[in-house]
């Protein structure tokens, strides 16, 4: 598995403010909405989402809980559900991880 500084360090230097992101998951695949980048930061990633009223400052910290489950997820031992315990912002996360994995 890729390290996760590796990950992070690709997200920082190729995810740009204005990037519009689709709502995935592993059981539905797209979900038909989107958000956008705001800003990509050291230790955060900013995202504005259809349904929040703020911009959510997503931490590098919470990428990294999911990247390490990452696996366990795809493979389906790891629930969408089990994720959403770790962070709140899984929903971004995933979206996130997903386009990194795809680009």
């Amino acid at each position: 598995m890729v390290p996760f500084e590796t990950v992070w360090a690709y997200l920082q230097a190729n995810l740009e403010a204005g990037t519009i992101i689709r709502n995935w998951t592993l059981m539905h695949g797209y979900l038909g909405d989107t958000m956008k980048v705001v800003a990509v930061r050291g230790n955060s990633i900013e995202i504005e989402a259809p349904n929040a009223e703020n911009i959510q400052v997503v931490p590098k910290e919470d990428f990294e809980k999911l990247w390490d489950v990452w696996s366990d997820y795809k493979s389906r031992t790891l629930k969408r559900n089990e994720l959403r315990e770790l962070t709140r912002f899984s929903k971004y996360i995933i979206s996130i991880l997903h386009w990194y994995e795809n680009a």
